[in-house]
């Protein structure tokens, strides 16, 4: 695949989310674990939500960002479930704008921010953020190493990170990553939770196949430009699905415990529950 800019994102957020085609494939590969409302292009499920929600540990009166926010709809939807107030980061302006615009659908006035940024340089202020999200998307950063010291240094003592991200037994290209855990540990942080989310690769491979098997419809929609950057994917993207392992990761800054819970952490588990 070419590189990746940010004038990448600005046309999927733009021309590409309004296929409505796009839509309901996902909705078809998907199924009853998509998350209609949230309309995330892909692997955040339900699933991937409860545990967020579970894993961010925030409430009302605090305030977590969220990472590579795209459109906005897992952090909005988030915020509202949990009642705590979220700032968005993405490098992609019409993302940006998007997710502006979502907001009054899910959260009152005020409980939503966005932001333009980088993942390895948000622009925000250390320790702010009683959590920090990032999904489906911290390997994208060209310096992954740099995008974990940044989510730990907007983290407040105690804070979580939570994120999503793939791994690889044997991996095939120097981008791919066998195992998330010591490069969150150089960057300050130590895992307390590990989960491989379900049914990943069976969902993800199907959406591709859908794109393949519907790419006239899609392409008399979003136009032949963006067509082709989606068949490159699926065909680039797609074959290999199978043998990754989508992790669902919570970790938090070494040596720190929540003092307002008193818990401590369990044990680290790859299993999907």
């Amino acid at each position: 695949m070419s590189q990746l800019t940010p004038e990448t994102f600005d046309h999927a957020h733009g021309v590409t989310a309004r296929s409505q085609v796009l839509w309901r494939l996902l909705e078809q590969a998907y199924g009853e674990d998509y998350p209609r409302e949230v309309r995330p292009w892909g692997m955040t499920t339900w699933w991937v939500l409860g545990r967020c929600v579970a894993g961010l540990r925030v409430g009302p009166g605090q305030l977590f960002v969220d990472l590579a926010c795209g459109r906005g709809g897992p952090g909005l939807w988030l915020a509202r479930a949990t009642g705590a107030s979220v700032v968005g980061v993405d490098w992609s302006p019409v993302g940006v704008e998007a997710a502006r615009d979502r907001a009054p659908d899910f959260v009152p006035e005020g409980r939503a921010r966005y932001v333009v940024g980088d993942l390895a340089g948000t622009g925000l202020q250390s320790g702010e953020a009683d959590a920090v999200l990032c999904l489906d998307a911290v390997f994208f950063a060209p310096d992954r190493s740099a995008a974990l010291r940044e989510a730990r240094r907007l983290l407040a003592p105690g804070g979580r990170y939570v994120l999503t991200a793939p791994e690889r037994e044997r991996p095939e290209r120097p981008t791919h990553v066998v195992d998330w855990t010591p490069l969150l540990e150089e960057a300050g942080f130590e895992v307390e939770s590990k989960e491989e989310v379900p049914r990943f690769a069976e969902q993800l491979g199907r959406m591709y196949e859908l794109w393949l098997e519907h790419l006239d419809e899609i392409r008399a929609e979003v136009g032949e430009k963006a067509a082709a950057g989606l068949e490159q994917e699926a065909r680039l993207v797609g074959p290999g699905v199978a043998r990754m392992r989508q992790q669902l990761i919570v970790a938090r800054p070494a040596g720190s415990r929540r003092a307002d819970t008193g818990m401590t952490p369990g044990p680290v588990s790859s299993r999907a529950e």
